[in-house]
């Protein structure tokens, strides 16, 4: 891709500029619009277990129910009713979905009222088969609802049946959500600029019209796909389906296509030559476009799934903060963010929060870039690293929940980065004052990352020169200074300096010991008592958890099996971290594993075991793998240098057979350039 001309850089503005005019239209025409189907937010959602109704606390029961094991049962002639309370949701449909047996002669009844004295029924003979009861008109003018089941048997029905009412769900139905898609918008104005610019290194004549033409055909596509989501007869609002999101992929298809067309004319053989800036930069933004609009997809199609109440914990605290750490026990910079970005945008929602995590997403994949291409020399490393990772399923699906982890793995990335690859980009104060910001970051988005913190740091001082290392202690201290007052506030609050970290081995022995082993252990809570309190009894710290309550076998045998099935099999845990699934990225990876071992980039390895500690002992629990979703851009990495390597043999035996006194030359230089 050589440089253009003045006639070629007037034709490529106008290209540019036409490409906007168009893609501005097709925004405003809903084009490029994602929308949501039926989003559904659970208000209550019981099944009337003998447990259930032991701690349902603001639930009356009143009449002739027998508490069994499959539900609450009248017998024939008997009555009983269910109380619950639920929150009104403004602009919303709400629905009422039972499950249970009519039994013989029973009528049923729903009543609701807005004070939980004087009820109103608003159906009747309302059958147990998850039909919905549409409550919405009756409670508009309440902020909170009393919603009555009711049950009356005819004492003189015949036959014995009885009944049985096992499950309530009340729903709030939202009309769908439209959120444009302005990465794969921007990503159709890339296009026809791409098109212009690789005709114009293969013939420069023609280069205008072909990209207007691929505008063009762009453009039809776009407008195809929008129609299929017209065709069908038209449902009511509250009964969309999510539609997938899936098919505006086909949008990427040429912009890859005209990239492997510049690939093949600029490069041919040499695909290593790292001189093609442009081809690099249209790449990069074209990983950075499809993973944003795949993940804002995702938001769209998956985000209004149950959200995990760590999610509205924080949003909680955010709000309700009256200093900086005044955040619980939880870890001030996600709370932090978390404000500043509401008071960025205004408004203070879930889906701002996941919005937000969106964006963080789209960002780690340039991170990921930017750290694995200067680490490497191979800029082609960085692509395949960013593209698996944007690729991605879980964390895709990360993306929507609105947590902490995509702000972790971006803190994790720089910081790796300052004490692996800025000795080369940056002065000794810069090194400095990245590695203090991001391993702050770091240890404030969890507290627990001292344990990986201290040794990079280790390794930074290692690589100064003698006079250098002394400057190790400026970030220790600025880390430091900054976690005190957490731990001040987690020692007032809780009796532990080092609650926010602690907690979390209680809630695994609780895990480990009362649900899967179900053996208990001496001031375990009960099960009960653990479905009120999951972090109950007595505090616990690592080594207490790990050495106390367990031997060095079956530490030995469960760390093993969490490493091999994370890292070196084949398993749905290899999956996350790598985002295959499939024998050929097996394959590969192993090949990245062999060939990394045996390169300047094996400490890469040794990184992946630092970041994953103690967690794939966790594992094996079945503990939330997100929990250890660090590893995943390094394991990704070693991935992308296996099918770096793969390649870089192609060509080096196809110039071999070719030329191959030439080829020896070629092939030396090609491999220098992969070492640091």
């Amino acid at each position: 891709m050589s440089k253009l001309s003045s006639r070629q850089r007037f034709e490529l503005g106008f290209v540019l500029v036409i490409s906007a005019l168009v893609v501005l239209a097709a925004l405003a025409a809903g084009r490029f619009d994602f929308v949501s189907g039926n989003r559904a937010t659970a208000l209550y959602d019981k099944r009337y277990t003998p447990e259930q109704v032991r701690f349902s606390t603001g639930d009356r029961f009143a009449g002739d129910w027998a508490v069994l094991s499959n539900g609450l049962r009248l017998a024939p002639g008997q009555s009983g009713s269910v109380t619950i309370r639920v929150k009104n949701e403004p602009e919303s449909q709400l629905v009422a979905l039972l499950d249970g047996r009519r039994g013989s002669g029973f009528r049923w009844s729903v009543s609701v009222s807005g004070d939980g004295n004087a009820f109103r029924t608003v159906a009747r003979n309302v059958p147990l088969d998850y039909t919905r009861t549409d409550l919405t008109a009756s409670v508009a003018h309440f902020a909170s609802v009393w919603i009555k089941f009711s049950a009356a048997g005819d004492g003189s029905a015949s036959g014995l049946e009885p009944a049985e009412f096992s499950r309530v769900r009340v729903v709030a139905l939202q009309s769908p959500l439209t959120i444009p898609s302005f990465p794969l918008a921007a990503l159709l104005v890339l296009t026809p600029v791409l098109a212009y610019i690789v005709r114009a290194s293969i013939r420069p004549a023609g280069a205008l019209p072909f990209s207007l033409l691929v505008l063009g055909g762009v453009a039809v596509l776009a407008e195809a796909i929008a129609l299929t989501r017209m065709v069908g007869e038209p449902l009511p609002w509250w009964e969309r389906a999510v539609l997938s999101q899936e098919y505006n992929h086909y949008l990427v298809v040429p912009y890859g296509l005209l990239l492997a067309l510049g690939w093949w004319h600029a490069r041919k053989d040499k695909i290593f030559a790292s001189q093609q800036k442009p081809w690099l930069f249209f790449a990069l933004l074209g990983i950075l476009t499809w993973g944003g609009s795949a993940r804002l997809g995702a938001l769209v199609e998956w985000g209004w799934s149950r959200t995990n109440p760590d999610v509205i914990w924080y949003m909680q605290l955010s709000q309700e903060m009256t200093s900086p750490y005044d955040t619980g026990w939880r870890e001030p910079a996600w709370i932090w963010i978390i404000k500043a970005w509401f008071g960025l945008t205004g408004n203070a929602t879930l889906m701002h929060q996941r919005l937000l995590t969106v964006a963080l997403s789209t960002l780690l994949l340039w991170v990921a870039y930017k750290l694995f291409r200067d680490y490497t020399g191979q800029p082609l490393v960085g692509l395949l690293a960013a593209g698996l990772l944007c690729m991605n399923p879980y964390l895709i699906g990360l993306s929507t929940q609105g947590m902490r982890e995509e702000a972790y793995l971006i803190a994790v990335l720089c910081f790796v980065y300052f004490v692996f690859v800025a000795g080369t980009k940056l002065s000794l104060r810069g090194q400095v004052i990245g590695l203090a910001l991001s391993g702050a970051a770091a240890q404030l988005l969890r507290f627990n990352s001292y344990v990986i913190l201290v040794p990079f740091l280790a390794v930074w001082a290692w690589r100064q020169a003698a006079g250098n290392r002394r400057y190790v202690a400026l970030p220790i201290v600025f880390v430091a200074l900054l976690s005190v007052p957490h731990m001040v506030h987690n020692a007032r609050a809780y009796g532990d300096p080092m609650y926010s970290v602690n907690v979390h081995f209680a809630f695994t022995r609780n895990h480990e010991f009362v649900n899967l082993k179900q053996i208990g252990c001496e001031g375990c809570p009960s099960r009960e008592v653990l479905q009120v309190d999951c972090c109950g009894g007595p505090p616990v710290g690592l080594y207490g958890y790990l050495f106390g309550m367990h031997s060095l076998e079956e530490i030995v045998e469960r760390m093993s099996r969490g490493y091999l099935d994370m890292y070196l099999s084949p398993t749905v845990w290899f999956g996350i971290q790598s985002g295959t699934q499939s024998y050929l990225g097996y394959a590969f990876y192993l090949i990245g594993l062999g060939a990394v071992l045996f390169s300047p980039y094996r400490e890469m390895v040794g990184v992946i075991v630092l970041l994953a500690n103690g967690v794939p002992f966790a594992m094996t629990l079945g503990i939330d793998p997100r929990i250890g979703i660090q590893t995943a851009p390094f394991v990704t990495f070693i991935l992308a240098y296996g099918i770096w390597w793969s390649l870089a043999q192609v060509v080096r035996y196809r110039a071999l057979l070719s030329a191959p006194s030439s080829a020896l030359c070629e092939t030396g230089s090609m491999f220098r350039s992969g070492v640091r």
